[in-house]
Formats: C-alpha cells, structure tokens, sequence
C-alpha cells in the first residue's frame, strides 16, 4: 500500500505509517479503512477531529497538510495541500494547495500555479486521514476506563463497531480528544452559573469561560445579575459601567482562545427582558448603517432613538469627495453616461443628499458572541396585550448594609429579580416602556443582522426536568438558542 487516492489527493501510505509509529495514540491505516468524506465535511474531519503531528516532528517533502489557503484577519479559509519544498532557515513552506480550495487564493501567481508560501507554524499534518482511524482511537479512548484487559477489549470492539458503522457520531470534542491522550475536554458547550456582581466575580466567570474555551468547549453566560449601567458602586464611591461592557469583554476572549485543532471558539451571551440595560444590549450588536436610521426615524421610544444615535457614525464629505460625487452626476444628461453605471449614479445621488458616509461606532463589539434575549411570560403577555414593561433590577443603591451583604452573597444564585422581589428585597424599576416597541426593536435587529436571538426562559424552566434536582435553566450554549 505504497500510495493511495483519498478524496483527490495521492498520499504515500507506506510512508505516513512510518510516521504514525511515532504515536502511540495514533491506529496505523489497514486496506480496509475507506471512510474519508468528501468536501467540507473532509476539510472539517481533518481540520478539527483528526490527530496531527502537531511538533511537525515527521514534517518533510511531500507531506499532505491542512493550511490556511486565504488569510483574511476576519474570514480567513482553510484548504488542503502538499509539502513542495521546506525552507527551514525561513521558517516556510511552500504547498500546492489542491484544485477545490483554489479558489480562495487571492494573489494572482499563487492562483496561477496553486502554489503558495506559508509559515510553518500555520499548517498542521493530519495523521489520521480516515474516520476508521479516528474510530479506533476513541475506541480505545473511551475503552480505557475498564479495568481489566478482556474488558478493555470488549468494550473497545463494540465501541468501534458502532463509531466506524456511523451507527453512533459523537459531539466533536469527542472525536478530537478521546484516546489523544490529551487535556481537552469530552463536552462541547458548557453553561455558566450567573455572575456574581463584583469585579472579583466577573473575573472568576472570565477565568472559567477562558479555561472551558482553551480546552475546546463552547459557553453561555447569561449576565442578568451585572448592574446596569451608571448605578452606583457604593464600595469605590463611582458608577458602573454596565452589564453590556462587562458581557462585551468576556465576549472578546473568543477571539483570543485558540482551541484544540483550528476550531474557534463559541459564546452565547444572554441578557433578561427585565434588565435596564437591554436596549443596549441589542443596539450594540447592531452593524448595519441603514437599520440604525431606521430606528431613529420610526421608534417612538427615546430611548431606542438616542442609543440607535450613540452607535451611528457619521463621517462628511470632504470638499474633493463632494466635487467628485458631483462631477460624476454631471455625465447623468450625457449620451453614454460617460461610462457611469446607474448603480455608480444612484450612490453618488445618496452620497451627497446625505452629506456624507454612515458607518457604526465599535463595530467590534461583542462580535465574539452570539446574543440572545431571555424572554419571559410577563413581558410576551405585555405584548399580546399592547402593554407597557419594567425595566428594573435590585435596588442596591438603597439598600442597608444587611440587605447588601444579602444581595452580595445571593443574588447571583437566583438571577431573575422577580425571584429576588417575592424574597423582600427592594427592587427599583428603572423606567417602562412599552412592550411591542422593545419587541419590534428585538425583531428588526434579528430580521437584518440576525441578532439578537430569543430564548423562552420561563418556558425552559417550566419544561426542563432540573428543577426535580433543585436547578434551573440559567441559560442556554451557542447551539441552543432560537434565531
């Protein structure tokens, strides 16, 4: 078995068994291994699950490698490819990446020839290039656990004939790390407790959701137990910065934790209907110019208005951008239009009626997550009714020293201030508004931009079996949501 065809590519067998002796956790390639997937689903099995040389210890000439074939900073592209040459004293590689990721290549020679130069530290050797291979090593992974050999065996041998029958596909933190001998975790989202109100509890939450992502695991946080904005912290004598800031810092660490294989982490961030800062919350995520206008010219909440404003960024034209949109209109009356396209005239019409370009300020913002609004019974029946809503959290500018002791030590366990009202503590209510308006605003920002999402908390509960053990559902991982 010298060399064979897997998908389209040619990969020297013999020669990669080689390699695999070299890991132990890595199952050898028999002639009756064939499971290879086709086109994305291959990328993604030897990009994310399968077990590589990660050291690049057998790294040489001719190897088959997963590369990044477009190196966009927000979207870059992942393709397959061999090893043409190694240029070690530059740290480089040059790959020819194969005929179905070509297409990503952006510079005209690399297009050209499908060769491309790469740095060593961006590619990764695949050892494992077939499901079977994948299937024994979590065989043998979840196999380990028995503790005597003959059983080892048995539940290996079963385990592999439902995984290699695709009777059975585990989640794919499974597949990347059972039998790798390796620290990732089994799970592939996690949801988070509420978090305590106090710099020290957003940076324990920050710490765990940082540890969960660098093992491999997607999280949800719900942040409805953080302050709204500017209410007082009596403890430094200043305002809080609100919960949306906090949510928006613990949502960049997706962009800063590299997992296990190239996957990317997952965050799902959600915020109650009832909290102040839910408006917010919602503008925030919002990058599209023209839904922004949209708000500020047909909501009738100020609110909405005034935050859709803070958000909209509004550059004027300059003297030569004027005189160029202007002379472009000039060849409007002309035969031919001068060469103009009428797409060319009509952005050039809005250009200057609106005096200049709309963009968005922090287009970044909480772009490391996924959001989701908890919708509860009271605000849908507010709805349903045309009704007018509180917006409202605990009153912990108001509270003695007792009652903030309690809301210090508790509030983060219960999360929902409806609970926390029907317990005796003070609840304030920030301001109403009415219930269809917050609705619209949830739906349009969805409809155009996909976000936020919603997710029926108070239904969630009511059906979950968790609270037979004392639990609730706090919130739910990226997979859960509703879009």
């Amino acid at each position: 078995m010298a060399a064979t065809l897997v998908g389209k590519s040619k990969i020297n067998i013999e020669q990669l068994n080689k390699d695999i002796e070299k890991f132990p956790q890595v199952h050898s390639i028999t002639e009756d291994m064939k499971i290879a997937h086709k086109g994305v689903s291959r990328l993604v099995m030897l990009d994310r699950y399968a077990f590589k040389d990660t050291e690049k210890k057998t790294l040489k000439t001719g190897d088959f490698v997963v590369l990044t074939v477009k190196e966009d900073p927000n979207f870059p592209a992942r393709g397959l490819g061999f090893i043409t040459e190694i240029i070690a004293e530059e740290n480089k590689v040059k790959i020819l990446v194969e005929e179905e990721y070509k297409h990503n290549l952006e510079k005209p020679e690399e297009a050209e020839t499908g060769i491309v130069t790469r740095s060593l530290d961006s590619i990764d050797k695949p050892l494992e290039i077939y499901y079977e291979q994948i299937a024994k090593r979590n065989a043998s992974g979840l196999a380990a656990v028995e503790e005597t050999e003959e059983k080892r065996q048995e539940s290996f041998e079963q385990f592999y004939e439902e995984l290699s029958s695709l009777n059975f596909v585990p989640a794919g933190r499974v597949l990347y790390g059972a039998g790798a001998d390796t620290d990732v975790t089994y799970f592939n989202c996690y949801v988070m407790p509420f978090v305590k109100d106090s710099r020290e509890g957003i940076s324990d939450h920050r710490k765990q959701v940082m540890e969960i992502m660098s093992r491999g695991g997607g999280v949800g946080t719900n942040g409805s137990t953080l302050r709204p904005r500017n209410t007082l912290a009596r403890g430094v004598n200043g305002k809080s910065s609100g919960s949306v800031s906090w949510l928006d810092d613990i949502a960049k660490l997706t962009h800063l934790v590299e997992q296990g294989g190239s996957r990317r982490g997952a965050q799902m961030i959600m915020l109650a209907d009832w909290h102040p800062d839910i408006i917010e919350f919602i503008i925030s995520k919002m990058q599209n110019p023209r839904i922004l206008r949209f708000l500020i010219e047909n909501t009738n909440d100020e609110q909405i208005k005034q935050l859709a404003s803070e958000k909209l960024k509004f550059t004027p034209l300059t003297e030569s951008e004027t005189a160029m949109y202007q002379g472009i209109l000039n060849y409007k009356n002309i035969p031919g239009y001068g060469g103009f396209s009428e797409k060319i005239f009509k952005d050039a019409e809005e250009k200057l009626a609106a005096g200049g370009n709309y963009s968005v300020h922090k287009s970044e913002f909480l772009t490391g997550a996924n959001i989701s609004v908890c919708l509860t019974k009271e605000f849908m029946d507010a709805v349903e009714n045309d009704g007018e809503y509180e917006l409202r959290f605990p009153d912990v500018e108001n509270y003695t020293k007792e009652e903030m002791t309690a809301y210090n030590e508790n509030w983060h366990e219960y999360g929902d201030v409806r609970e926390w009202k029907a317990k005796g503590f003070g609840v304030r209510t920030y301001r109403k508004i009415k219930a269809r308006e917050l609705w619209n605003l949830i739906n349009i920002c969805a409809t155009y931009s996909a976000e936020p999402g919603i997710f029926f908390i108070d239904n969630a509960n009511d059906k979950t079996n968790a609270t037979a053990y004392g639990h609730k559902v706090v919130a739910t991982n990226p997979c859960g949501r509703a879009a």
